[in-house]
C-alpha cells in the first residue's frame, strides 16, 4: 500500500499516521505501548489476587467493585447482577455493528480455598517472587481474567472497528458448579448475552505437559462429563471391642478396594487423536491420563460416631464421595452400571450429587478458532496448536449444548509444574506471560472482528 506525502504540520502528520495504524494490518499493534500494558496488567493481577474470593463462601462483591472501577476509568459502562447475597456478576460491553452475534469473554472471580499454613508464600499476598505472581487464582482463573480484561480494553483504546459486540463477563460460583454464576445468567439473562462464541479457560501452551520437548498449545473444544457421586453403606453399630461382619466401614473399604484395583477404561476420542497426530507421542502424566481415560477419584471418606469420632464405636453408616469424569460418548447409565459391577456389593446405595451436561465438541472450522491459531503462531512460531479435550469442568459446558462455539485458552506458555499448581499450595503465574498472552488474545479478537 502506498501513501502520498502532503505538506502539513508535523502534529497533524503524526495524528494521520496514528489513525492509519489503527486500520492497517501489521501496523495496529504499534498503537499500544505493550510494555506499559503488560506492566499495568501485572499490577492489576497482584491487586486482584489479594481479594480473597475463596468458595465457600465465594463472595465476589469486592472483586466486582474492583473490576467495575477499572471499566469506569476507561469510560465503559457495567451492568451488575446479584444472583444471591454476595454473588455478584458484572457485564461490560463494547458495542459493534451487529453484523454478527457477540463474542463473550467469560471468567470467574471465585477461587478454591487455600490452607495458608501449607503455602511457602501468602496465598492472598499477590507477591512477585522470582518472576512469578504467587497466589490463589493467579492461574485459575484471575490471571486469564486479566488477560481478557486488557485485550478487551485495548479494543476500545485502539478504536478497533467491531462487527459485533464484545462482552466481558466476570462471574461467581464456577468452582462449585456455576449455579449462581454462568448458569444463573443463562437461565435469567441469556437474551442479553446470546453469543456466537465464548472464550473461557481450559487449554494453554506448554513445553512439557502435552509432548516432551515440543511447544504445544491446546485450545479446549470439549470437556469430560462430570458426575459426582455419594456412596452410602448402612450396617450395625456396636462396641469396637467386638468386631462383626456388618461393620459399614469394612464393607465400604472392601468395595472401594475392588473399585480402584481395576484400571479405568480408555476411549477412542477424536479430539485426543488429533492432538496425538499433531504432537506425536503424548507425555505420561496425570493430565494426559485424564484426557485418555474415564476416571474416578475417591475424594472423601466419612464414618464414625461423635466429633471427634469415638475410636471404640462401630458406626451404623459409612459414606464416600467419588468425583467421576466421563469421556465423550460414555453415558451416565453405562458408567453407573459398570460402577455397581466394580464395587461388587448391591447393598451400597449410590446418589448423584451433581451431574454436568453431556460432552459437546465445538467446531474448529470457525473464524475465531483460526484467528486464535494464527495469533499463537505469530508470537510462538515453533508452536504446535491443536484442539484438545480437558479433564476438568468449566462454564463452557453450559454454553456448548446451546450451540455456542466455546474455546478455552490461557494464551501463555506454562510448565507442567505451574499447570499442576492449580488448586494446589504453590499456585503462581510467570509474570512475563501476561504481556504476550494479552497480545495473542487481542490479535485473535481484532482479526475475528474484522471478518
Amino acid at each position: 500500500m502506498t501513501f502520498k506525502t502532503l505538506a502539513r504540520p508535523a502534529g497533524v502528520a503524526l495524528a494521520v499516521f496514528a489513525a492509519l495504524a489503527l486500520r492497517v494490518p501489521g501496523l495496529d499493534a504499534q498503537a499500544a505501548d505493550w510494555a506499559q500494558v503488560s506492566d499495568e496488567a501485572i499490577h492489576t493481577l497482584q491487586d486482584y489476587v489479594r481479594i480473597d474470593t475463596s468458595n465457600p463462601p465465594g463472595n465476589t462483591s469486592k472483586t466486582a467493585d474492583f473490576l467495575t472501577a477499572i471499566f469506569t476509568r476507561e469510560g465503559i459502562p457495567v451492568e451488575r447482577y446479584e444472583s444471591a447475597p454476595g454473588k455478584v456478576i458484572i457485564v461490560a460491553r463494547l458495542k459493534g455493528s451487529g453484523a454478527h452475534k457477540a463474542i463473550l469473554l467469560e471468567n470467574h472471580m471465585d477461587v478454591v480455598p487455600a490452607d495458608k499454613s501449607r503455602w511457602p508464600h501468602d496465598p492472598f499476598g499477590g507477591e512477585l517472587i522470582d518472576g512469578a505472581i504467587w497466589g490463589r487464582g493467579s492461574v485459575d482463573m484471575k490471571g486469564l481474567g486479566v488477560i481478557q480484561l486488557y485485550a478487551f480494553l485495548e479494543l476500545k483504546r485502539q478504536h478497533v472497528p467491531l462487527d459485533r459486540d464484545v462482552i466481558f463477563m466476570a462471574v461467581p460460583d464456577e468452582e462449585v458448579g456455576g449455579e449462581l454464576g454462568a448458569r444463573w445468567m443463562i437461565e435469567h439473562h441469556y437474551a442479553e448475552l446470546d453469543p456466537e462464541y465464548v472464550l473461557d479457560e481450559g487449554g494453554m501452551g506448554s513445553r512439557d505437559l502435552f509432548a516432551k520437548g515440543k511447544l504445544v498449545f491446546g485450545i479446549s473444544v470439549a470437556e469430560k462429563k462430570m458426575l459426582w457421586l455419594r456412596l452410602r453403606v448402612e450396617g450395625v453399630a456396636g462396641h469396637g471391642s467386638e468386631p462383626h461382619n456388618q461393620n459399614p466401614n469394612d464393607k465400604l473399604v472392601k468395595a472401594l478396594a475392588r473399585l480402584v484395583s481395576e484400571p479405568m477404561p480408555s476411549g477412542d476420542v477424536a479430539v485426543v487423536k488429533t492432538l496425538e497426530a499433531k504432537a506425536g507421542p503424548l507425555e505420561t502424566n496425570k493430565f494426559i491420563n485424564a484426557i485418555t481415560h474415564s476416571t474416578t477419584s475417591l475424594t472423601t471418606l466419612r464414618g464414625g460416631v461423635g466429633e471427634p469420632p469415638k475410636v471404640n464405636v462401630i458406626p451404623s453408616v459409612a459414606e464416600a464421595t467419588l468425583d467421576c469424569r466421563l469421556l465423550p460418548g460414555v453415558t451416565k447409565e453405562a458408567w453407573l452400571a459398570d460402577l455397581h459391577r466394580r464395587l461388587g456389593d448391591p447393598s451400597i446405595k449410590i446418589e448423584i450429587i451433581y451431574e454436568s451436561d453431556d460432552s459437546v465438541v465445538s467446531s474448529q472450522d470457525t473464524p475465531l478458532y483460526k484467528a486464535l491459531v494464527a495469533a499463537i503462531e505469530r508470537y510462538h512460531p515453533d508452536a504446535i496448536v491443536s484442539p484438545i479435550l480437558i479433564p476438568y469442568g468449566t462454564d463452557s459446558n453450559a454454553y456448548r449444548p446451546k450451540g455456542v462455539k466455546s474455546y478455552g485458552i490461557f494464551p501463555a506458555v506454562l510448565p507442567a509444574e505451574i499447570v499442576f499448581s492449580m488448586h494446589g499450595d504453590a499456585e503462581r503465574l510467570p509474570a512475563a506471560e501476561l504481556g504476550t498472552g494479552i497480545r495473542i488474545m487481542f490479535d485473535a479478537l481484532r482479526d475475528t472482528l474484522r471478518e
